[in-house]
């Protein structure tokens, strides 16, 4: 059994003359990610084997406060390939993971995560939101064999 988290990135800043790329946390993101990296470790009933994040600044920041919670000290490997919106980039990258992991969780950003809980998942989501987590479980040994999973739990900050 294969397992997902998607765990989308706070709310960012909207400075002016800032690049997408750079864009940082606004403190309601910094607030919000706290929120939901806490509920993530409480219901957690799983270990996560690998890390990963867009290199953007405001996923970074999310992946870095979220793994500040976790006593094992998680190495949080950046990919230039999740700094996408694609669901289809998500899902081929997801798919050439390493079998020989079980668990992986991923900072990044909509509209790939929304579409890719919908499409993956068995819970429809208007939005995920900012800050917001899905995880979801599929009945596959291998990464390259994903089909339709069963979404575990979906944390929404403002709810919490």
């Amino acid at each position: 059994m294969k397992k997902i988290i998607l765990f989308r990135h706070g709310k960012s800043s909207w400075e002016s003359g800032v690049r997408d790329f750079e864009r940082d946390l606004a403190q309601n993101g910094v607030e919000r990610t706290h929120k939901s990296a806490k509920k993530l470790l409480e219901i957690l009933d799983f270990h996560i084997d690998i890390w990963y994040s867009s290199p953007a600044r405001r996923a970074e920041r999310t992946a870095m406060i979220t793994a500040s919670y976790f006593t094992e000290s998680p190495q949080i490997s950046l990919d230039q390939r999740l700094y996408t919106f694609s669901y289809f980039d998500l899902l081929k990258f997801i798919k050439g993971l390493d079998n020989s992991f079980e668990t992986a969780i991923f900072f990044g950003h909509n509209e790939a995560y929304t579409e890719f809980a919908n499409r993956m998942g068995n819970v429809f989501l208007r939005n995920l939101p900012t800050s917001g987590i899905v995880i979801i479980e599929f009945d596959a040994d291998k990464w390259e064999a994903l089909e339709k999973g069963r979404t575990l739990n979906v944390i929404k900050p403002k709810e919490l």
